[in-house]
């Protein structure tokens, strides 16, 4: 189902959810200060997926489901299917003059990330105070999510549905911080241009922990399979992996923020230099991901009605890059012949 949408076939529904792991549970609420934890299931707001949710994200991770079988599933619920038709009949997604009227429909107009997507804002990002940082971090995982699709189609095509799923669902920890702490997340989040890196250790001095495990965490509590809980637990680890797709996932976060900043072009540059030096990335073409996910970026932000990033020429973003990156490295060179020269002459 990943690589596009399948026929319905006789008896071919998987819906069934995902047994939680009790043990992956218990040792990550044992990672865990036990005041967060204790705090969290006292929180009437915590994320929480209703087991449609559940169902929906099992089958996009099921190469034998089809466009039809999630159709059904969302078909239980309502609201959504309402709200997805009204999304396809709305005037960013028109093609013809006939409305959508069915939930299959709609999905077929939408698209599968864009659905899911809907899916789970749906339900996840429904915050009571939606400020600026609430914003920015539902944006920065919209285009996590659509990077990490289109570096899986480079490195395990197979995985790209996955690869989209886990990013997507990467910094769900701080929507747990946000919906306990408001306050304190309200200080801790407004800076949209920290990095994951600062605001990670950030995390660990406000709270004893970071969004990483308490969103590995989560998705546990969910019960979400073991391997999806593992890759939002180590998505901004170090970009080797054993697994392509973790990989394409860690990747994923860094690109999302060099494409949102103010200065795209330094960060762009800053991880290119970061996957040069680590051993067994593969090699990714940046300008093609970045090429796709753009359109995409751009019909998603306008269906959830939340602001569209600024349009980067994909191109010119990359040249511009590599000479930043070509000049510090001359600058580099430059200095270390100073020094040595200097050390020659002692």
């Amino acid at each position: 189902m990943a690589g596009g949408y399948a026929t319905k076939c006789a008896g071919d529904n998987v819906t069934n959810t995902s047994t939680k792991d009790e043990a992956l549970y218990g040792m990550l609420t044992e990672a865990l200060p036990g005041f967060l934890i204790s705090d969290f299931l006292k929180c009437q707001r915590l994320p929480s997926l209703p087991s449609i949710a559940l169902r929906i994200l099992r089958l996009t991770q099921s190469s034998k489901a089809t466009i039809n079988d999630v159709a059904d599933t969302i078909e239980h619920d309502p609201a959504l299917t309402t709200r997805l038709i009204s999304l396809a009949n709305s005037v960013h997604h028109t093609r013809s003059a006939n409305p959508t009227q069915t939930c299959l429909e709609a999905i077929q107009r939408l698209g599968l990330d864009a659905t899911l997507t809907v899916v789970l804002s749906f339900n996840l990002f429904q915050h009571p105070s939606k400020g600026p940082q609430h914003t920015h971090i539902w944006r920065r995982s919209i285009m996590s999510a659509l990077i990490a699709r289109q570096l899986a189609e480079q490195a395990c095509p197979k995985q790209a549905g996955n690869a989209f799923t886990a990013a997507l669902l990467q910094d769900i920890g701080i929507l747990a911080l946000s919906a306990t702490y408001p306050e304190q997340a309200d200080e801790l989040y407004s800076d949209s241009a920290i990095s994951h890196t600062q605001l990670i250790e950030e995390e660990q001095r406000y709270f004893g922990g970071d969004h990483t495990v308490i969103g590995a965490w989560l998705a546990a509590k969910w019960g979400l399979p073991s391997a999806m809980v593992n890759t939002i637990r180590f998505s901004h680890a170090c970009y080797q992996s054993d697994s392509l797709m973790d990989m394409c996932v860690r990747l994923s976060g860094p690109t999302a923020d060099a494409c949102l900043s103010k200065a795209p072009e330094e960060q762009l540059a800053a991880l290119i230099a970061d996957i040069s030096t680590t051993a067994d990335v593969p090699s990714l073409s940046f300008k093609s991901v970045l090429q796709e996910v753009q359109p995409k970026m751009e019909l998603i932000a306008k269906t959830l009605m939340i602001d569209t990033p600024a349009a980067i020429d994909p191109k010119e973003l990359l040249e511009n890059a590599q000479q930043l990156l070509l000049n510090h490295t001359l600058i580099l060179n430059s200095r270390r012949e100073a020094q040595h020269k200097a050390l020659t002459m002692l």
